[in-house]
C-alpha cells in the first residue's frame, strides 16, 4: 500500500495539467464494491474503448478524500452527488471553511438510490420504527453520508438524536457492521456489493431488507433541507438484494465532475460519448439503467458547468437546463 501511494504521488507530480491522446486521466471513486466505483469503472472502460484515452480508476476512502484533490487538479474526474458538489464548492456544511471553487460539472449521470437497510428479521417495518436503534454516525471519510442519512430519517420525523450512534468511517464500514450485528440499521445504496455481503453475513436471520420511504408530500418535504431528493420505486430483482417488495427509496442526483482547467475539447467529448452510449453503459453494469440521455443537465447552483460540456448540451438542446 505504501509503495502504491508513493507511485501515485510520483505520477501526480509528473502528470501534465491538461490531457491529450496518449496521456493518462485519473478517475477517483469511493471504495471498491461501491456504486461510485462500479459506475466510475464503467465510464473508464467507455472512455478507453471509444475515446482511446487511458484512464485509471483510483479507489479512495470517499469523496471527502478526493474532492480536495479534484479541486487542486491532482485528479481529473470523479462522481459526486448533488449535496456534496454544492457544499464542497461553496465551503459549507461538511466542507465549512474549505471551499473547492475549481469543481466543474460535466453531466448528470443518474439518481443515486439510497435506502435504510435492516436485518430481514428486524421488528422494524418502517423507518419510524427505528427510534432508539443503533445507527452509524461520524462518517469521517464520507461526510455527505451524514446529510443523506439525516434526510432518510427526516422522512419519518426522526433525527440522529433519536438513535444510538455508533461511529464509522463510511457507509462501506457501516454495512459491514450491520452484517456483523453491531448495528441495527444502515443507510446504503441499493444494488451495491456491500448489501450482498451483508445479506450473506446475516443469512441466519433471513438476510437483509430495505425499509420503504413515506411518499406523502409532508414526509418528502422534510427531506429537502438535508438533500435535494425525490422518492424512486424499486421492485424485487436479482440485482436488488434486500428489496423484498415494491420499495420506495431516496433518489438524489449523481454527477460526473472535473476541474476548471480540463480542456474544453475533453469535457465536450466526455459529455458526447456518455450521451451516445447508454446501451453500452447498461451492458457494462445495470447501474446505468436509470441514466437518461435526454436528461443530462440540471440546475446545480452555485456550481458551474464546464464550458466544454455546455457547448455539447447547447448543440443537442439540453442547455440551459429545464429544471
Amino acid at each position: 500500500m505504501k509503495r502504491l501511494a508513493m507511485a501515485f504521488a510520483a505520477f501526480l507530480v509528473s502528470a501534465p495539467p491538461a490531457f491529450a491522446q496518449g496521456d493518462v486521466l485519473v478517475y477517483a471513486t469511493n471504495q471498491q464494491g461501491s456504486l461510485a466505483f462500479i459506475s466510475g469503472s464503467a465510464i473508464a472502460k467507455l472512455v478507453d474503448d471509444k475515446l482511446k484515452l487511458q484512464i485509471r480508476v483510483l479507489p479512495t476512502a470517499g469523496t471527502s478524500t478526493f474532492i480536495p484533490m479534484l479541486n487542486r487538479k491532482e485528479i481529473d474526474l470523479g462522481g459526486i452527488n448533488v449535496e456534496e458538489v454544492q457544499t464542497a464548492f461553496a465551503g459549507t456544511g461538511p466542507f465549512e471553511g474549505k471551499a473547492n471553487p475549481n469543481i466543474r460539472v460535466v453531466s448528470t449521470l443518474f439518481p443515486l438510490p439510497l435506502g435504510i437497510l435492516v436485518p430481514a428479521d428486524s421488528q422494524a417495518r418502517s423507518i419510524a420504527d427505528l427510534k432508539g436503534a443503533r445507527m452509524p454516525g461520524g462518517y469521517a471519510g464520507q461526510t455527505t453520508a451524514r446529510a443523506t442519512q439525516a434526510a432518510l430519517l427526516a422522512n419519518a420525523g426522526l433525527t440522529m438524536a433519536d438513535m444510538r450512534e455508533v461511529l464509522v468511517v463510511n457507509q462501506f464500514a457501516a454495512t459491514e457492521a450491520l452484517g456483523a450485528g453491531r448495528l441495527d440499521a444502515v443507510s446504503v445504496t441499493v444494488g451495491v456489493g456491500q448489501v450482498q455481503k451483508a445479506h450473506a453475513d446475516l443469512a441466519s436471520r433471513g438476510g437483509v431488507r430495505f425499509l420503504s420511504l413515506d411518499t406523502g408530500a409532508a414526509a418528502v418535504a422534510r427531506m429537502q433541507p438535508h438533500v435535494r431528493s425525490r422518492p424512486i420505486l424499486y421492485e424485487p430483482a436479482p440485482a436488488n438484494v434486500g428489496v423484498t417488495g415494491p420499495t420506495w427509496v431516496m433518489g438524489y442526483s449523481y454527477f460526473l465532475t472535473t476541474h476548471a482547467e480540463t480542456r474544453d475539447t475533453l469535457a465536450y467529448a466526455l459529455a458526447k460519448v456518455l450521451h451516445e452510449s447508454h446501451e453500452d453503459l447498461k451492458k457494462i453494469t445495470p447501474t446505468f439503467n436509470r441514466f437518461d440521455p435526454k436528461r443530462m443537465t440540471e440546475m446545480t447552483d452555485p456550481v458551474p458547468w464546464h464550458p466544454g460540456a455546455i457547448k455539447f448540451f447547447a448543440e443537442i438542446g439540453q442547455w440551459p437546463p429545464k429544471d
